[in-house]
């Protein structure tokens, strides 16, 4: 169970073509020209067809499917408002390209494991095909360009999800926030709109691309990750030893609420999500569904936002449902 303190791996690529202006400058009709031109080559790609890509216009998108994107980190809140973007998904939303976004095109590629090798293979693979029908705007000293410069020279943005409940509770995050400025990586909360932390999440990346290589970059996100892993696996051991029942109190009072609450914020819903996730890991809890709970987590359950402050009638909606979800008979339900 110690593997799911990873919850997921995401590569992102950014690109722009040559003789366009950068997406926040295009007219109506090069934004249509050039999201023609990237649809066209990603739809017919005989190498991609097994993957099932639909293309959208996010103008056209319901409103309850750009929540669903927006939830799961695949498009923003901006660019969920875009009259010119379009974005190119497949059907798990594990792979998407974004159209006239900050960028021209950005690849998107997401697994919920720390095979973080595969799913750059997988960006570049997509990467390759269009840059085999396509100019890209590049310069032999910055590499890449991009709307904004912090992404410039690989174009690559390579992130880790971690749940880390332990070290979070000991106040150790900002310890290895200096260790990954040495690195040239970042460390942050995931957080909502009001910057709280969610459910103990925390995002691992790189800073700037500019004058490193893609295996750089990649090998010391790898390398910290393992590290921070390790310490909150050595952590969750001593606090099991030493104060086991107090953590087993925590735990089972949060699925208390979740079964019982008529009114719960996001903020509330993720801590207890989070206390629940780290019971069934420590073997705690054994008739929840530890997918079901990841899923809830990271958004991957449509059917509402758990994520976003919203309304009272939104909190009220999500106490209603998460009951359901932790009932007897749905608890060990995916």
């Amino acid at each position: 169970m110690e593997d799911s303190i990873i919850v997921g791996s995401q590569i992102s690529l950014s690109r722009n073509i040559t003789n366009y202006p950068f997406p926040h400058k295009l007219s109506q009709s090069e934004s249509q020209t050039i999201s023609d031109k990237i649809k066209n080559i990603i739809l017919e790609s005989e190498d991609l067809y097994q993957d099932d890509f639909i293309s959208y216009n996010i103008k056209d998108i319901s409103i309850i499917e750009k929540n669903t994107l927006i939830e799961r980190n695949i498009i923003s809140n901006k660019f969920a408002n875009s009259e010119i973007g379009s974005i190119i998904v497949n059907k798990d939303k594990t792979k998407s390209i974004l159209i006239n976004d900050e960028d021209h095109i950005k690849i998107k590629i997401y697994k919920n494991d720390f095979d973080i090798d595969e799913i750059f293979s997988i960006a570049n693979k997509i990467d390759d095909i269009l840059d085999d029908k396509l100019d890209y705007a590049f310069n032999d000293k910055l590499g890449y360009l991009t709307c904004c410069p912090v992404n410039a020279g690989t174009g690559l943005k390579a992130s880790v999800i971690l749940h880390l409940p332990i070290l979070s509770l000991q106040k150790k995050i900002g310890t290895y926030s200096n260790i990954a400025r040495k690195l040239r990586l970042n460390i942050k909360g995931i957080c909502n709109e009001k910057s709280n932390t969610l459910g103990n999440m925390f995002e691992i990346s790189n800073q700037s691309a500019i004058g490193r290589s893609e295996k750089d970059v990649i090998e010391s996100l790898k390398s910290l990750t393992k590290d921070i892993k390790k310490r909150e696996q050595d952590s969750r051991f001593i606090v099991n030893m030493e104060a086991s029942i107090e953590l087993q109190d925590d735990i089972y009072r949060s699925l208390g609420i979740l079964q019982n609450a008529r009114i719960i914020s996001a903020s509330e819903s993720m801590k207890h999500l989070s206390n629940i996730k780290l019971g069934i890991e420590m073997g705690y809890i054994k008739d929840i569904n530890l997918e079901k709970v990841i899923s809830l987590m990271i958004g991957m359950k449509p059917v509402m936002k758990l994520m976003s402050p919203t309304t009272i009638d939104s909190d009220i909606k999500r106490a209603n449902f998460l009951r359901n979800e932790f009932t007897i008979a749905n608890r060990n339900r995916k």
